[in-house]
């Protein structure tokens, strides 16, 4: 018989509070400004019990992001999962204020090195399924130029006018990812 653990309500409600301040606070400040004495003192919790869940005002910005871009980051494979991608782009568009700023200044920099990680870690493991010879440029060149591609649509999307449909983005950077993807990890004899 297997149980399952269900995870303790009070570490739950403490992430919560920490990640509702730490919106709340970006959203009123932009993410640059903001500190992690800032974010503690908008949740009402401990220094010591912030470091518990979280190692810098940046690990608190890669774990609340990773759900999303992770669902990104699959568009650059042959597992890309339409609906999921389209679901992620309607979460951003209700949340649109907190994505502009998100998708700006240091918050984008960063936003950009960690889609760019899980973008790597999925092209590096259908690079090992598929046995290719290598690409021209190294995996992490060609996620990262991946991740500014699919940020700067998103963002491109979210302060656009007329909007597209969140069906027509999620269409469009799922396409854009994938054939620049293949293009970019051609071997190196197939571009001769």
């Amino acid at each position: 018989m297997t149980h399952s653990v269900k995870p303790d309500r009070r570490v739950e409600r403490t992430r919560q509070a920490l990640l509702v301040a730490f919106n709340e606070l970006v959203l009123a400040r932009g993410y640059h400004p903001v500190t992690v004495r800032d974010i503690i003192a908008r949740a009402d919790i401990g220094r010591s019990t912030f470091y518990e869940h979280f190692e810098s005002k940046d690990d608190l910005l890669r774990q609340a992001m990773t759900p999303l871009l992770g669902v990104l980051a699959g568009a650059a494979g042959d597992a890309a999962q339409p609906a999921h991608v389209e679901r992620v782009l309607a979460h951003f568009w209700d949340n649109r204020r907190l994505a502009r700023v998100m998708l700006g200044g240091t918050a984008r920099r960063l936003m950009s090195v960690f889609l760019g990680e899980l973008i790597e870690e999925r092209l590096t493991a259908a690079a090992r399924r598929s046995r290719r010879a290598a690409p021209i440029v190294p995996l992490r060149m060609i996620a990262a130029q991946l991740a500014a591609g699919q940020l700067a649509l998103l963002e491109s999307w979210l302060t656009a006018s007329p909007a597209c449909s969140t069906r027509d983005v999620s269409s469009a950077l799922i396409v854009a990812t994938q054939a620049s993807a293949s293009a970019l990890l051609a071997p190196r004899e197939a571009r001769a």
